[in-house]
């Protein structure tokens, strides 16, 4: 699954300190995207088409919209009109800039100017792309991904976390023992591994089983430290849980686009994760806002030193708040057109930082789709979260008869 080299990455899963030029480790990150393209068609049931703008004509004028997807080439390749309608945002799922080709503009998922630079000067013939980064790359809805009213925080600590060696599992474990001991409470976490049909740990695949294996190593019986929850829904359920829990925790150091900090920060929930997770991309950058959470060092004594002073100190953390002050699909609509000189030049009344605001655009949204930009951006149309490469093609093929 995917493409490139993946073996290249495996040595920023459990090692915080790679002793290579970061020019060299760049060009590592680099080497596997996790995008879709046409020589995958098992893939193709998984393809996303996220329509931040839709295309509009209003007033004599035709404004194209913004679409972005971890398939745009293949995209492009099927419906060669596309590019007609809309301009496409490319992520690669994973570390890597994107490879595609045909994208107007890539995420950079961190802003760090350095990385860009490298990325421009590596890739002369890409050099032209917009780059910015990328948070909300996932379109997680912050309305529907929020907040839910429980009895009470009965989760100590949540993890949502495959059962694969890069989510660095077993240090978090042995955090939770180190606790135990250091702090005379023992502590449990909640761990949603996301296993349909999950009929105990023998039928777990190899590599889940050995992760497994490792945290019963170091805890006993892992069951009395890890409440496993297989699977729960993602609209339904994960709302729930993030709520009852009192810290949410991330025990990668490589991951490329994560969508458990933000769901977590939606959801109001205090997030840890180690200093040193993606420190390559991010640069300077954070990897979540000031005043969400705390780091810790890639230890399993800091982790349990973090975990418990963020439980002794629950008030002291606003992460819907201050989450999203600065992301959402608000602010993500924002950012997109703020990077398209297109739209302020074409838009009337266009204010940098308040597109979403934009009079116009909501009219001529509500005209062509009867329905305001809001509830356009936040999925009440048909055509705002398309997946499926087949149902992609047909739906596009009826819409763009602008």
């Amino acid at each position: 699954m995917g493409q490139g080299n993946y073996e290249r990455l495996r040595q920023y899963f459990h090692n915080p300190n790679v002793n290579k030029p970061l020019e060299e480790i760049y060009a590592d990150l680099d080497a596997y995207t996790y995008e879709i393209f046409e020589n995958e068609p098992d893939r193709f049931n998984t393809v996303s088409f996220f329509v931040v703008l839709p295309p509009v004509r209003y007033e004599g004028r035709l404004i194209k919209g913004l679409y972005l997807s971890e398939s745009v080439d293949l995209l492009n390749k099927v419906l060669p009109q596309l590019s007609q309608y809309f301009f496409a945002h490319a992520y690669s799922m994973y570390a890597a800039f994107p490879w595609s080709n045909t994208a107007d503009s890539y995420s950079s998922i961190y802003d760090n100017p350095h990385r860009n630079h490298w990325f421009r000067q590596t890739y002369p013939e890409r050099a032209n792309k917009i780059l910015f980064s990328c948070y909300d790359s996932d379109f997680i809805n912050e309305y529907v991904i929020a907040p839910k009213s429980v009895p009470q925080k009965d989760i100590d600590v949540l993890c949502v976390s495959r059962l694969s060696a890069e989510k660095n599992i077993p240090i978090i474990a042995k955090a939770l023992k180190i606790y135990h001991h250091k702090y005379g409470t023992k502590i449990k976490m909640t761990l949603i591994p996301g296993l349909h049909n999950f009929n105990g740990v023998e039928q777990l695949d190899s590599h889940a089983r050995r992760e497994w294996r490792q945290i019963e190593a170091i805890l006993g019986d892992p069951f009395e430290y890890i409440n496993l929850v297989p699977w729960a829904d993602y609209y339904q359920q994960m709302p729930v849980y993030y709520s009852s829990a009192k810290v949410g925790v991330l025990g990668s150091l490589l991951e490329g686009k994560n969508r458990f900090l933000s769901e977590a920060m939606s959801c109001n929930l205090p997030v840890i994760c180690f200093d040193e997770f993606n420190q390559y991309l991010r640069g300077q950058d954070g990897a979540f806002p000031e005043g969400v959470g705390l780091y810790a060092k890639f230890d399993s004594e800091s982790l349990a030193d973090t975990i418990h002073t963020v439980l002794k100190n629950q008030t002291a953390f606003k992460p819907r708040l201050t989450y999203l002050q600065n992301r959402g699909r608000k602010n993500f609509f924002n950012t997109c057109l703020d990077h398209y000189s297109y739209y302020q030049e074409n838009v009337p009344n266009y204010v940098r930082g308040q597109a979403f605001n934009n009079l116009w655009l909501d009219l001529a949204v509500q005209q062509n789709y009867k329905m305001s930009l809001s509830d356009f951006l936040y999925g009440r149309s048909d055509k705002s979260h398309l997946r499926g490469l087949v149902k992609i093609y047909k739906i596009l093929n009826q819409w763009l008869q602008l």
